[in-house]
């Protein structure tokens, strides 16, 4: 190199440092994408819940007030493909909701119908919390509650619970989250 000569290039330090700072960027990008992922299911299944309830309102609308009507031994599990007459859940399902309310993994969501037999303001839980709390992990993690949605008949939302309400009419309708916790809304 000639005297007065100016030096161009990197040195190995600012290689490696350049190098390191850009790792760590990558590696808080899929640190971060999955939570915000799992964030975005969440809220399309808030909105589906938020959807499922304007249906119930409209068949209230439609049946002077009432609810479809609740069968202990069929609506423990509705499904699009339950049908059945159109005063029953599986009625409901299949004319207010159809074939296209899935979740946004693509699985169809299932109804859990359940009366809450407590007294006003007592949680209802004890069906849905113990069915909740037994969920199967999947190979990808803990499904958010094998797509089904809990209704909870004769009840309100108090935080993320069913509690018991006297207004026949009324119901809570419950769905855990991928991430944790759960929705509750009333109708």
């Amino acid at each position: 190199m000639k005297k007065g000569e100016i030096k161009h290039g990197f040195t190995i330090i600012e290689v490696v440092l350049v190098l390191a700072v850009a790792g760590l960027i990558f590696v808080m990008v899929f640190v971060a994408l999955p939570a915000l992922q799992r964030a975005q299911r969440d809220n399309s299944r808030r909105d589906d819940m938020m959807n499922f309830i304007s249906k119930v309102k409209r068949y209230q609308t439609s049946n002077r007030g009432a609810l479809p009507k609740f069968d202990e031994v069929k609506d423990r599990n509705v499904e699009y493909s339950s049908g059945g007459n159109s005063d029953s859940w599986g009625g409901f399902y299949h004319d207010y909701l159809g074939d296209r309310f899935v979740d946004p993994d693509g699985e169809n969501y299932k109804l859990t119908v359940m009366k809450c037999e407590g007294k006003e303001g007592i949680s209802c839980g004890k069906g849905y919390n113990d069915y909740l709390e037994k969920l199967p992990s999947t190979p990808f993690g803990t499904a958010p509650n094998d797509y089904r949605i809990m209704v909870v008949l004769q009840a309100k939302c108090s935080g993320t619970e069913a509690v018991g309400s006297s207004n026949p009419r009324n119901l809570a309708v419950v769905y855990r989250l991928e991430g944790s916790g759960a929705y509750c809304f009333n109708t």
